[in-house]
């Protein structure tokens, strides 16, 4: 076993990490993270229709995918689901240059080099994919690579124009009448 082969579990385990951290946020609300309700009003927020639905495809990816490139099964799979995920999310922040601090894409950035990097090396031998013999690495790596970006450009431009989005509905305000 190569030292390579500890550097690609490390980067997979880390990304397990983050990437279900985010997921589980939004799907079950854990870690503060809202559950779908704040998901859902986050997506609308940025033009996704239907919102709900999107946010709930997005959480089930990202939980699906981190689980996928953690225990190293299905690599393919899981590096086409969290490129889509993170060319989407890289592409919407895009605006707002590299700086997180200003809501940047800084960490989208890093996360996408490292879900490329599991896709263009594979998993490595510490995996099920490599127990299994099953597929992964070159050709299928990249192509999945491509495949994650293309998608998840593609429901970039599926998103409602800024100044076409409808506006948040005003707050009740109670009435005083008896």
């Amino acid at each position: 076993m190569a030292s390579a082969d500890y550097g690609l579990l490390i980067l997979r385990i880390t990304l397990f990490a983050v990437m279900g951290f985010h997921g589980t946020q939004k799907l079950f609300g854990w870690w503060d993270g809202g559950g779908l309700d704040r998901a859902e009003k986050f997506f609308a927020s940025q033009g996704f229709r239907p919102p709900r639905m999107m946010a709930l495809i997005a959480g089930a990816t990202e939980t699906t995918g981190a689980l996928l490139v953690g225990a190293g099964a299905g690599s393919v799979l899981a590096v086409a689901m969290l490129t889509g995920v993170l060319a989407n999310v890289a592409a919407i922040h895009l605006r707002n240059g590299l700086d997180s601090r200003k809501h940047g894409f800084e960490l989208e950035l890093a996360l996408l080099a490292a879900v490329a990097a599991i896709g263009f090396c594979g998993p490595g031998a510490l995996s099920l994919d490599h127990l299994l013999a099953l597929p992964h690495g070159a050709p299928w790596g990249p192509l999945a690579v491509a495949a994650g970006v293309l998608a998840g450009l593609v429901v970039v431009t599926t998103r409602t124009p800024v100044g076409e989005r409808p506006a948040a509905a005003p707050a009740k305000v109670p009435s005083h009448r008896p």
